[in-house]
């Protein structure tokens, strides 16, 4: 989660609306009870999913807008 989000813990808690502790303790691998596991463990699939599906769009807009762009040669020379 930490190489996709800047702040996951605030982001996940929010979105399982479990406390931001509870959220740490999730990623850090201490105790919790098992229904939070599972709420939080769903809010991160949902999020990776959410990035997953944002990413392939924005990289279908890239190649559409660059593919729609006239090619200009380039020289290094200016004669």
């Amino acid at each position: 989660m930490h190489k996709y989000f800047d702040n996951p813990i605030a982001l996940v808690a929010q979105e399982s609306g479990k406390s931001r502790p509870t959220v740490s303790k999730f990623f850090n691998r201490k105790e919790i009870r098992p229904s939070s596991e599972e709420l939080i463990y769903e809010a991160c699939l949902t999020l990776l999913e959410s990035k997953h599906e944002k990413t392939l769009r924005n990289s279908k807009k890239g190649k559409v807008l660059t593919e729609n762009l006239p090619l200009k040669s380039q020289t290094s020379m200016k004669l």
